[in-house]
């Protein structure tokens, strides 16, 4: 099993070099650019969030951007598997992703800033788990960082409103897990709530959701219902024709 490990390893090892090669830089640069550059100096995980998230039951592997667990499902099946009856070529992971770790400020209106970014009182950071918001072509557009024990979520640009994984298969609701951790721990099928506004209209364009439970169903419908109508004015001669 060591050798196919190893050769895994050195595989993973190759795309994610080739992946964080720089590029030439635009003249003008975009989010992408910035949260790209961000993300590469946010920590890696130490052992002891290592340990906390196994206890949450999420593996290294999904950490690293695995879409299946070969932990979980045995190394001789997962070879088998993949490098078999699939494309040897694709490995099954995507390699914009991985949770890392980092001090932050969270601010206002669901932003939060890397310390050293701004002055600000030393006592107002917080170490935060910082997971990659990939856009649908799997480029990194903002970066969400997590503090599991206030449960706050936060983006860098404000651009992205949902953590978004992969669709179950065979259902038609959209799984909209509470936090990162079930998601995680569930190879990030579905999405989780970043941000109430943007992801809002995401949502409702969804024939179905799936909720863990009553309390966290109830909180969606009250979230999706949160909706500031505008007032809306006629003229005072149609008003009164109206009226008559």
């Amino acid at each position: 099993m060591s050798a196919i490990v190893d050769t895994f390893t050195a595989r993973i090892e190759q795309a994610q070099v080739a992946a964080a090669r720089p590029a030439r830089m635009p003249r003008v640069r975009s989010a992408r650019a910035d949260a790209a550059e961000y993300f590469r100096g946010c920590g890696r995980l130490r052992q002891v969030e290592l340990d906390w998230f196994a206890q949450g039951g999420v593996s290294p592997f999904m950490l690293a951007g695995y879409e299946v667990d070969p932990a979980a499902e045995g190394w001789a099946v997962y070879a088998r598997v993949w490098h078999g009856g699939r494309d040897p070529a694709r490995l099954p992971i995507t390699l914009a992703f991985e949770v890392r770790r980092a001090r932050v400020v969270f601010g206002a209106r669901g932003r939060f800033d890397f310390d050293g970014e701004r002055r600000v009182d030393p006592d107002e950071t917080v170490p935060a788990l910082i997971l990659p918001a990939l856009a649908p072509d799997g480029a990194v557009e903002d970066l969400v960082a997590w503090h599991p024990k206030s449960s706050r979520l936060a983006t860098l640009f404000g651009l992205s409103g949902l953590l978004t994984g992969f669709r179950p298969q065979g259902s038609a609701a959209l799984p909209v897990h509470a936090d990162p951790l079930p998601w995680l721990a569930g190879g990030r099928v579905g999405v989780v709530v970043v941000h109430e506004t943007l992801a809002r209209p995401i949502l409702l364009a969804e024939p179905a959701l799936q909720a863990a439970d009553v309390a966290q169903g109830e909180a969606l419908d009250a979230m999706l219902r949160k909706v500031r109508m505008p007032k809306i004015l006629v003229p005072e001669a149609a008003a009164a024709r109206a009226a008559a």
